[in-house]
C-alpha cells in the first residue's frame, strides 16, 4: 500500500525553486556535505543518466551493478543534465556529480 507523502515534504517538494537556501535532501548541497563526499571517494559510483525530467526527476544507471536509481533534485536540470550523460552518484551522502557540478539529491527510495 502506497503511503501519502508527509505533508511538509510534499509542500517542499511543490513550493521550492531554484536557488532555495534548504539543504534538506533535494535542495542545496552543504558545503560539509559536499566536503564529506568528497572526503569518501570509495562510496561513489559511475552511472549514466537514463531520464531527466523538468519536475527535478533524474534516473540514472549505475555500470557496476546495472542497478537504477531514480533522484530528485529542486531544480529543473534538463539544461545541465541529458539522458547518456556520464555522472557519479555518492552512495553515502547522495551528491551527484554531472561534469564539474555537483547536486544534493534524494533517492526516490528514501521518501
Amino acid at each position: 500500500m502506497t503511503q501519502p507523502l508527509d505533508h511538509s515534504l510534499q509542500d517542499t517538494l511543490l513550493e521550492c525553486h531554484d536557488g532555495c537556501a534548504a539543504t534538506a535532501p533535494g535542495h542545496g548541497l552543504s558545503l560539509i556535505q559536499e566536503r564529506l563526499a568528497s572526503a569518501t571517494p570509495g562510496k561513489w559510483a559511475d552511472a549514466v543518466v537514463v531520464a531527466v525530467s523538468a519536475a527535478g526527476w533524474i534516473e540514472v544507471a549505475v555500470l557496476a551493478d546495472d542497478s537504477t536509481h531514480v533522484l530528485w533534485n529542486h531544480a529543473d536540470r534538463t539544461g545541465s543534465v541529458s539522458v547518456g550523460d556520464p555522472v557519479a552518484v555518492h552512495s553515502v551522502y547522495d551528491v551527484l556529480a554531472v561534469g564539474g557540478a555537483n547536486f544534493n539529491v534524494l533517492r526516490a527510495g528514501a521518501l
